[in-house]
């Protein structure tokens, strides 16, 4: 197996064009799986993710890949951030380069109990699922750079805490799947409310047009070929770039003499972060959580700036709270490279 990436602007909510065209060349029954991530310009409620969403799903049904493909929309292009999209796309095998190259796993299910969202008892289930997904992708869990899981939206009692408390015992779930954390570790008290307990490759998702457990796994597997591979950090705060150049450096990357990383390899990028509970970056006092601008505004337009700085690129798959996803007040990011 061998997974490339397709990366591309967008100009409006459902601007597909250059993925269709590249589509379009492509030998559509060779694909075997796909993972689509999109960036949107646009607010929650002006239309603008379901005109997106209603735009994938057309391209989907052109091209006869529904079945083989997962995708999320993320609205907000705060601060110096592109709209964007990036396409993972595993094609037919190819034989392995000996080394470790990017995989890819999917894995669709339904919610076995809706009253069980973001119980323990779910993240169990996520867990049984993300198991599936590292298989669907022949990974073993110690390969894993990042597992994406979209969780359903609640549909009784409070909607609001309950749908963060489902992304959060997602990522629990997937954490134990992943080996980070022991099963018995999870439970109905800790899911949000002990921050202490966190996986770190793990990135979840929700919204309302979700109707099953969707995962997306990305690592990277000696059984594959190609010339990409992904990697993985936690940051520690909201402007820590420390972590980001000691992932890149690690990644086989190099420092010129100015102290800047070259960054030419990165084809795409993954960012999920936070800031802490009482808005403090960095020990300091911030508005984050005081002013008119929502915070998840605040928080994608200085991941702009940060992710900017040191990746040198506007084009940023970025989301907010990683909850139980990454150190309280951090985030977790992955970047995939040329090797």
């Amino acid at each position: 197996m061998s997974v490339a990436i397709v990366a591309f602007d967008m100009k409006a909510q459902d601007d597909l064009e250059v993925l269709r065209q590249r589509l379009a060349t492509t030998n559509v029954s060779d694909i075997r799986r796909m993972a689509l991530l999109l960036r949107v310009a646009g607010e929650y409620e002006d239309g603008s993710r379901e005109k997106a969403r209603a735009a994938v799903e057309t391209l989907l049904a052109d091209f006869s890949l529904t079945d083989r493909t997962a995708f999320i929309t993320v609205i907000g292009s705060e601060g110096a951030t592109t709209p964007c999209g990036f396409a993972l796309i595993e094609g037919k095998p190819s034989a392995p380069v000996g080394a470790p190259r990017l995989a890819l796993g999917l894995h669709f299910a339904p919610v076995l109990s809706e009253p069980e969202i973001g119980t323990a008892k779910f993240a169990q289930d996520v867990a049984g699922m993300v198991r599936k997904a590292i298989e669907n992708g022949g990974m073993q869990p110690d390969e894993v750079q990042c597992a994406i899981v979209n969780v359903p939206l609640p549909t009784s009692g409070n909607l609001g805490p309950r749908s963060r408390a489902g992304r959060a015992a997602a990522a629990l779930g997937a954490g134990i799947a992943l080996g980070d954390l022991q099963s018995s570790a999870v439970t109905d008290e800790r899911v949000i409310a002990d921050s202490s307990l966190y996986t770190p490759r793990v990135q979840t998702f929700t919204g309302p047009a979700i109707r099953n457990v969707e995962i997306i796994i990305i690592g990277n597997s000696r059984q594959s070929g190609g010339d990409l591979v992904a990697c993985n950090t936690v940051t520690q705060d909201l402007i820590d770039g420390r972590s980001i150049r000691r992932m890149l450096l690690q990644a086989g990357c190099k420092m010129d003499a100015d102290g800047e990383i070259d960054t030419s390899s990165v084809v795409a990028v993954l960012a999920k972060l936070g800031v802490m509970p009482d808005g403090s970056v960095n020990g300091a006092p911030t508005t984050i959580y005081s002013s008119v601008t929502p915070p998840e505004k605040h928080v994608r337009a200085a991941m702009s700036g940060l992710l900017g700085a040191v990746l040198h690129t506007t084009r940023i798959f970025g989301t907010f709270d990683p909850v139980q996803q990454a150190p309280l007040g951090g985030g977790t990011i992955c970047c995939i490279l040329k090797a």
